[in-house]
């Protein structure tokens, strides 16, 4: 038997023709985004990304010289040591202006920019901050990642003029994570390509990096087993990314998807292939039927568990069988019922396989991550509330199936969601551009509490209708862009042209995510805006 299983990754290369047939609903365009600013603060805003929630335009203004210094309080100076030396860096990098970190308790002086912990307005959280431009400059906040993200704003602001306009900024952002996810299984990206890119992400206040390394394709880190595919990071220099991704104040996310999409590492296991009754094999998936096809999965967890300290982990469980193809596999209904009792299905036994991972990686004080597939009506053995859905699709396939439920009712069966929604928040290499939804649809047509499957049109999602949560739903985590590397292996396709790719969508990503009212309403008034603060200093 071919692995005929639909992917997420290849269904639109055909322009949609698969939904020709489909009738067409047509859908509202998103609400337009809050702001408690005035719409004459909004106007007089200086341009950032994301914008700033709220400024006060003051009288006069700063000017970086080479005198300036970087003030730090002795009562924060251990816990702003780290974010005051990259802050350093980079303006180093950014004005050539070497400003030295000084610990002093005493004013700071005319050109001088101080940092401190001092603020305590609630509002602001664990990653607000108010900025104070005069004769000289302060940011302050409630934690350090305020700080930081109060250092980002003003290297936006001095990439612009080295004079900044004097004023007041409120800023705090709406969602607890913003980021990119990147395949790295079917392209090899570089040990330097990430140090850019978590660079340039700090630069647009994203704090989450989401890394699928492994896939049919390949596998991106090495591993004991073996498994590593010849272009490859070693585990120090994942080590030395993940400091730095800390360092930034971005958290990474790893993902080994499975049971399916496991061809790389089922090379060295033929023995773990799925097969059918007849010896026909389906050579991307695992049948964790077999005891010890799963104690490999949990040696593979397991490896790579203290490599990531993070608190998540990521395990897929997306796209393994459609609903009809299980009858093909009787082991895998058997093994259900062994686990979960005779009334269990062969679909019951992949949730109790998420539910056995999510007991290992909370014992080791992780939270799980899974893509939601599984996630559908009428489940008598569901996965367990702890584990963090993240909704990509509205339908498992093209043809008849158990489509996964809405994000409302994941929440309002207590789970929390991020929105990794095909629309628009999905790109891919320049051949599968027709899967790709523009940076003009993410910026224009969606919000972050808006979710849309792989069945649409045009960049309003003319297709299925948009799923959205409430505004407010606090169990919404954020979303990220998903950038899918299919195909690249065998092409020209290069890691510059991700980046190329990227830059425009993480920057509309940052906006939405953030959720401060924009400075601009159309993304063709945006994009002068995104050229114009450009990539993070280096």
């Amino acid at each position: 038997m071919t692995d005929n299983g639909f992917s997420r990754r290849r269904i639109l290369a055909g322009g949609l023709g698969v939904f020709a047939g489909v009738a067409v609903a047509q859908t509202a365009n998103a609400a337009p985004l809050s702001s408690s600013s005035t719409a004459d603060e909004v106007a007089s805003r200086p341009s950032t990304i994301p914008a700033l929630r709220e400024w006060t335009a003051g009288s006069g203004s700063f000017r970086i010289g080479p005198s300036a210094r970087i003030v730090v309080r002795a009562a924060d100076s251990r816990r702003l040591r780290s974010d005051a030396q990259v802050f350093a860096e980079d303006l180093r990098a950014l004005t050539g202006h070497d400003a030295p970190i000084v610990v002093t308790d005493a004013a700071p002086r005319d050109g001088d920019i101080a940092l401190d912990l001092r603020a305590t307005d609630a509002v602001l959280g664990t990653e607000g901050y108010q900025l104070t431009v005069d004769k000289s400059v302060r940011v302050s906040a409630r934690a350090s990642a305020g700080v930081f993200y109060g250092t980002r704003t003003l290297l936006q602001l001095l990439r612009q003029d080295t004079s900044i306009v004097a004023g007041t900024a409120r800023d705090w952002p709406r969602y607890a994570e913003r980021g990119l996810m990147i395949d790295t299984a079917r392209k090899h990206h570089s040990y330097d390509w990430f140090v850019s890119q978590i660079k340039d992400m700090a630069y647009l206040k994203l704090n989450y990096l989401h890394w699928h390394f492994s896939d049919d394709e390949g596998w991106r880190i090495e591993s004991r087993h073996g498994l590593e595919s010849a272009e490859h990071l070693t585990k120090q220099q994942v080590r030395s990314l993940i400091e730095l991704a800390t360092r930034h104040h971005i958290t990474v996310v790893p993902e080994i998807d499975m049971p399916g999409h496991l061809g790389y590492a089922l090379k060295a296991h033929p023995e773990f292939q799925l097969k059918d009754p007849d010896g026909n094999v389906t050579a991307t998936k695992i049948d964790y039927s077999i005891p010890a096809a799963r104690r490999f999965l949990r040696d593979l967890v397991e490896e790579y568990l203290p490599l990531f300290p993070g608190p998540y982990w990521h395990m897929g469980a997306d796209e393994f069988l459609g609903e009809a193809q299980f009858a093909n596999y009787p082991q895998l209904g058997r093994y259900a019922q062994q686990e979960l009792g005779s009334s269990a299905t062969a679909q019951d036994g992949i949730r109790n396989l998420v539910n056995e991972f999510n007991k290992l990686v909370r014992s080791r004080g992780k939270t799980l991550r899974v893509w939601n597939d599984t996630f559908t009506s009428d489940v008598a053995f569901p996965v367990d509330e702890s584990v963090v859905v993240q909704w990509w699709t509205d339908l498992n396939t093209p043809i008849p199936s158990t489509n996964p439920v809405t994000p409302q009712d994941l929440v309002s069966q207590g789970y929390t969601v991020f929105n990794s929604s095909f629309f628009p928040t999905y790109d891919y290499p320049d051949y599968l551009k027709p899967a790709s939804a523009t940076p003009r649809a993410l910026y224009e047509n969606w919000t972050a509490n808006r979710f849309h499957g792989f069945a649409y049109f045009d960049d309003y999602g003319t297709g299925f209708p948009f799923h959205d949560l409430d505004a407010t739903e606090p169990n919404l985590l954020g979303s990220a862009v998903h950038f899918w590397n299919d195909g690249a292996a065998s092409s020209t396709w290069t890691e510059e042209k991700t980046a190329e790719s990227l830059f425009p969508r993480l920057r509309v990503m940052a906006q939405q995510t953030w959720e401060s009212a924009p400075l601009v309403s159309t993304y063709a008034e945006f994009e002068p805006i995104l050229q114009r603060l450009g990539s993070a200093p280096s």
